[in-house]
């Protein structure tokens, strides 16, 4: 079943990168930037609207002076004055094994509350608010970066998940095995 509320996506793609020794963004996923894939990936569970928050300035470049490298709570805030929804589904642009039908499963479990998938806080669907928008910046004061605390206080829905699809490529091994992944769900589809 697929939802039909309207909903904003953010790509986040705001980290330095250090661990991979290249830009992730950029990193190529059967022909196509990470970046890219990501981008199809929030179309692709009819995203209205689809963000790019990035420190190091890029098209939909989202940063505020202040917010800089502020982890990813000061990209959802960035964002929430651009959104055009009342929801926004948060991505981060290095889990690449993300399925459109998990996606799919977690926009529907939101509603109209924050939901994130049990073993990990991204991605997860937040509901646009200025109140949201107040306990961002008041978390980030007080310099508590977490999403997952945010999700907490917030009394977000935890939706169970395949971990696997759930892997972050902070470093080549990782976009290694994440490679492998994809090459084997290849495989194992034409067969």
């Amino acid at each position: 079943m697929q939802t039909h509320t309207a909903f904003t996506a953010l790509i986040l793609v705001s980290g330095l990168s250090s661990r991979m020794g290249q830009d992730k963004a950029l990193l190529n996923i059967q022909g196509q930037t990470l970046l890219s894939h990501m981008q199809q990936l929030a179309f692709a569970v009819s995203a209205k609207q689809v963000l790019v928050s990035r420190n190091q300035g890029f098209i939909h470049d989202l940063a505020q002076p202040m917010l800089h490298q502020q982890g990813p709570l000061a990209g959802i805030l960035a964002s929430l004055s651009h959104c055009t929804s009342d929801r926004l589904l948060v991505l981060a642009v290095d889990t690449p094994l993300l399925t459109a039908d998990s996606l799919q499963l977690l926009l529907n479990a939101a509603a109209n509350q924050a939901t994130y998938f049990t073993d990990s806080p991204l991605p997860c669907v937040l509901p646009v608010s200025a109140s949201l928008a107040n306990q961002i910046e008041q978390q980030l004061h007080a310099g508590k970066r977490s999403v997952k605390q945010l999700l907490d206080q917030l009394g977000a829905l935890s939706v169970a998940s395949s971990a696997s699809e759930l892997l972050n490529t902070n470093t080549p091994e990782q976009w290694q095995q994440c490679l492998n992944v994809l090459a084997h769900r290849r495989d194992y589809a034409q067969a």
